[in-house]
């Protein structure tokens, strides 16, 4: 009989919860190693899951594909410029609120934020210019310039697209809305 017979007749309903479990412990004592390995991995997910998150990057403003994110915020006055951050969105444009994005921290609370024309900069290095109309069609309003509030980030993408603290719809990130440091996997 083929395996897949033998796996179907062993999970169907019919049997006895006694004579499956004879079944599952033959089929352990048959492949410790295996088993063994199996349990290893579900049980190292279980705790890897309890201290990060994977997440898809879903569009090109970011140089990663798949970022591992930590479940712990960071604590307040704890990231520092060029920190990998993922955040939830307030809502707008496109998204809906509480999609997750991941931007670089820039400008840290008191760093001073100035504009020509629609390019931006933060203590004097250029960050982008902010768009007037996202591909998409959407007028899109330039952020403010000025110093960025206590509790507050610049936060940023090397993308000529994001969507980042360039755009007013973004603006200056509060902490309470960052999820976690990240990190590029590939």
């Amino acid at each position: 009989m083929p395996r897949i017979e033998r796996l179907i007749l062993a999970l169907r309903p019919k049997v006895a919860l006694p004579a499956y479990a004879a079944l599952v412990w033959a089929a352990v004592r048959r492949h410790p190693l295996a088993w063994s390995a199996f349990a290893l991995v579900t049980c190292a997910g279980f705790v890897f899951s309890h201290y990060y998150w994977l997440r898809l990057t879903l569009t090109e403003s970011m140089p990663w594909h798949l970022v591992l994110v930590e479940k712990a915020a960071p604590a307040p006055g704890s990231l520092k410029r060029g920190d990998l951050v993922a955040w939830r969105w307030q809502g707008g444009l496109i998204y809906p609120e509480g999609a997750v994005f991941l931007k670089v921290v820039k400008g840290l609370p008191g760093d001073r934020v100035l504009t020509v024309g629609r390019d931006f900069y933060v203590n004097g290095e250029y960050v982008g210019r902010a768009k007037a109309i996202s591909r998409l069609g959407q007028t899109l309003t330039a952020n403010q310039p000025g110093t960025v509030p206590a509790g507050h980030y610049y936060l940023y993408a090397p993308h000529r697209d994001s969507l980042d603290s360039r755009y007013a719809a973004t603006g200056y990130v509060a902490h309470e809305r960052i999820l976690g440091r990240a990190y590029g996997v590939f």
